[in-house]
C-alpha cells in the first residue's frame, strides 16, 4: 500500500502547525496542560528530555560527524544567536529548547555526538536529532 506524503514542504509545514496547536490547547480540556506546567516550574529536577529528529531540532550534532555532509557552524547559520554559529540550522531557539524551557530544563540540551556530553551534563537529557536524517531507506537518494 503506498503512502502518500504532503505534495509541498508549506502543506506538510501546516499539518504540523495545526496539529500542534490542536494538540496545545483543545485537547487537554481538563486543564492538565496548566497543572503540568505549573508544577514543572516549581519542581527542581524535572525529568530528562531526550529529543529525536531531524533539521527542525537539531542543535549541532552533524558538526561532531566524521565526515558530515550537512555541516552548519559557519555564517550565515547563527549570525543573531548569542553564541554565533552552533552548528544548529536554526539562527537561535528551536522547538526542542523551547519545549526545554517550559520543563524548566536548560533550553539549550548537550548535542549527543558532542564529546562533552556526559556526566553531569547530561543529567538534564541529549539532543539526537541531525540534520538531513529520515526514517525512510529513499532520504539516503535525496
Amino acid at each position: 500500500m503506498p503512502t502518500h506524503f504532503p505534495s509541498s514542504p508549506f502543506h506538510f509545514f501546516s499539518i504540523v502547525l495545526v496539529s500542534t496547536l490542536y494538540l496545545l490547547f483543545f485537547l487537554p480540556s481538563s486543564g492538565s496542560t496548566r497543572v503540568v506546567f505549573r508544577s514543572a516550574e516549581k519542581k527542581k529536577n524535572a525529568a530528562p528530555l531526550f529529543v529525536f529528529g531531524d533539521s527542525m531540532v537539531d542543535n549541532g550534532n552533524n558538526v561532531f560527524l566524521p565526515n558530515p555532509e550537512a555541516k552548519f557552524d559557519f555564517l550565515p547559520y547563527g549570525v543573531d544567536f548569542a553564541e554565533g554559529p552552533t552548528g544548529r540550522l536554526t539562527n537561535g531557539m528551536n522547538p526542542a529548547d523551547v519545549m526545554a524551557q517550559l520543563l524548566n530544563l536548560p533550553a539549550f540540551l548537550p548535542a549527543a555526538k558532542d564529546p562533552l556530553s556526559k556526566g553531569e551534563r547530561i543529567l538534564n537529557g541529549l539532543n539526537y536529532a541531525s540534520g538531513g536524517s529520515g526514517i525512510l531507506d529513499s532520504v539516503a537518494d535525496i
